[in-house]
């Protein structure tokens, strides 16, 4: 079956009736996810116009331009103003993790992810990266999703001097997918890692870590958050996990630093 009667396949199913109770942005937002599976579209291309995507729908503009926001917040499409929507590169298995550490069934075996950085900003209001980092810090914040195993997602935020790793600040986002940031630091930024606390608490997850890992707003579950230092005093950067509904366990490496 060639692309375009694949792709006819794909949209002409969402004529017909659901009775899932979904919403129709969620039902758009699959569809579009289904296509790139099946290759309609590829990591790279730019995808159809929104009217055009509307008109192989039988839904509104503002519903498809929903679901393109749903499918950005999770990393899956990249939305540039003025140029239109793009099939975001696909995460890159991410070796030797520090955080993250999911024990498979075994007991014993480290779960593998996969990493996609989704956003680099940087940030002006205070938070608990502030009293870590210093209040005179120019705070950047890279943000990516963490898969594991294929199971479960989680909502990655680092945040760091831009002073202090300048060399990651200006990387091309594509080399930061399935980067593990300790080896970037000490090879890019000659800042080897010597310290780090974690920390883990149950709370609710804000609505855009919510959106990332693909829970319901207001979700409760794990998160953690991390403090890195160089020597005994210098900070290097602070870290927050939003983690995805899982039996799995995780793990804690001892004797060891490093950053995801």
């Amino acid at each position: 079956m060639n692309g375009e009667a694949v792709r006819q396949e794909i949209f002409g199913s969402l004529s017909r009736p659901d009775r899932s109770g979904r919403p129709k942005y969620q039902r758009c937002a699959d569809a579009l996810v289904e296509a790139i599976r099946r290759g309609v579209w590829r990591p790279g291309d730019r995808l159809p116009a929104e009217d055009e995507l509307a008109g192989l729908t039988p839904f509104s503009l503002g519903t498809v331009q929903r679901a393109l926001r749903d499918l950005s917040e999770q990393g899956l499409v990249v939305r540039q103003h003025g140029l239109g929507s793009f099939v975001a590169d696909p995460p890159r298995e991410l070796h030797d993790p520090w955080h993250c550490r999911f024990l498979a069934d075994d007991g014993r075996t480290i779960l593998p992810i996969y990493s996609q950085a989704v956003q680099r900003i940087m940030i002006s209001e205070p938070g608990p990266w502030t009293d870590f980092l210093g209040a005179d810090a120019k705070v950047m914040r890279l943000d990516r999703i963490v898969i594991v195993n294929d199971e479960f997602r989680i909502s990655s935020r680092f945040y760091a001097d831009r002073a202090l790793l300048k060399k990651l600040y200006d990387m091309p986002m594509e080399r930061l997918n399935g980067a593990n940031f300790k080896r970037l630091i000490v090879n890019q930024c000659q800042l080897p890692i010597t310290h780090i606390t974690h920390h883990a608490k149950v709370k609710v997850f804000d609505d855009e870590a919510c959106a990332q890992i693909g829970v319901e707003s207001g979700y409760r579950g794990l998160f953690m958050f991390a403090f890195a230092r160089a020597g005994r005093d210098r900070p290097v950067y602070y870290q927050e996990f939003f983690v995805g509904p899982t039996d799995r366990a995780m793990q804690f490496p001892e004797g060891a630093t490093g950053a995801l």
